[in-house]
């Protein structure tokens, strides 16, 4: 089953990742402290480009064969996660703007 999330849940599932993903948070905080902020920008473009393959593969089984494979759904649901997880570190590193974030409805720390 295709699901759309409207544009106005992004903060809390940026906000949510902490809570829902704690050991994939860590890890990318850790490894974003060894990296130039035009890394960390290059890692979170990779991570919504993933996220947005991974969710155009599950749509496209759903339409062609009635549901999505287990491999989709999980890849879709991982790469929502990742993209998250470096939306938040990119937040915390002042790479996106406060007023973009904060549009979505997040916090700066």
């Amino acid at each position: 089953m295709l699901q759309f999330r409207p544009f106005d849940a992004m903060p809390d599932i940026v906000d949510g990742i902490e809570l829902d993903n704690p050991a994939m948070v860590a890890r990318i905080r850790r490894a974003a402290d060894k990296l130039s902020h035009y890394e960390i920008s290059a890692h979170l473009a990779n991570a919504i480009t993933g996220a947005a393959d991974a969710a155009h593969a599950r749509a496209w089984e759903e339409s062609n064969f009635g549901e999505a494979s287990a491999d989709a759904i999980v890849d879709a649901e991982y790469h929502d996660e990742l993209a998250a997880a470096w939306s938040l570190v990119a937040a915390e590193h002042q790479l996106i703007g406060p007023d973009i974030y904060l549009a979505l409805g997040g916090s700066m720390h």
